[in-house]
Formats: C-alpha cells, sequence, structure tokens
C-alpha cells in the first residue's frame, strides 16, 4: 500500500512538473516592460540620490531658519547702542 501511494505521488509530481515546465518567458518579458528602470525613484535619480537630495535641503532650511531668527532677535550685527565704538 505504502508503495502504491509513494509511486503515485511520484507520478503526479512529475506530471506536475511536466505541465508547469520552466517559467514562462512571457511573463518575465512582462515584468521587465512593467519597470523598465527599476533602479530609478524619480526621472534621473536613485533612491540614494533622492535621500542625499531631501538630506541637503532639509540642512539648509535649518540653517536659514536659524539665520531668520538670529535677524528676527537682532542677534546677528552688534548692537549700536553700545558706548564703545565698534571696528568694522
Amino acid at each position: 500500500m505504502t508503495r502504491r501511494t509513494v509511486v503515485g505521488m511520484s507520478v503526479l509530481g512529475g506530471f506536475l512538473v511536466l505541465a508547469g515546465g520552466c517559467t514562462n518567458p512571457i511573463d518575465r518579458n512582462a515584468r521587465v516592460r512593467y519597470d523598465l528602470s527599476p533602479e530609478l525613484d524619480t526621472l534621473y535619480q536613485r533612491s540614494d540620490d533622492v535621500a542625499n537630495s531631501l538630506a541637503l535641503t532639509s540642512d539648509e532650511n535649518w540653517r536659514m531658519f536659524w539665520e531668520d531668527m538670529g535677524r528676527f532677535w537682532y542677534v546677528d550685527r552688534p548692537s549700536r547702542l553700545t558706548f564703545e565704538p565698534i571696528p568694522h
């Protein structure tokens, strides 16, 4: 009984392998056509380039923010109200 089951399962497995065959090249080509440039996130940048650009922009924005805060609180230049002369 066990031998018959093993042979039956082997035949069934072989049939499934033959019926399934290798991967269909049409599916592979469709996957390539779906995403022709998988490494690009934008029209010309990879994900690392996008992350670098965002980090640079964020850094510049924070530095400009603190510069604006200095102008807002008038600490970006020396006071003109001092009694001592200020060299330029």
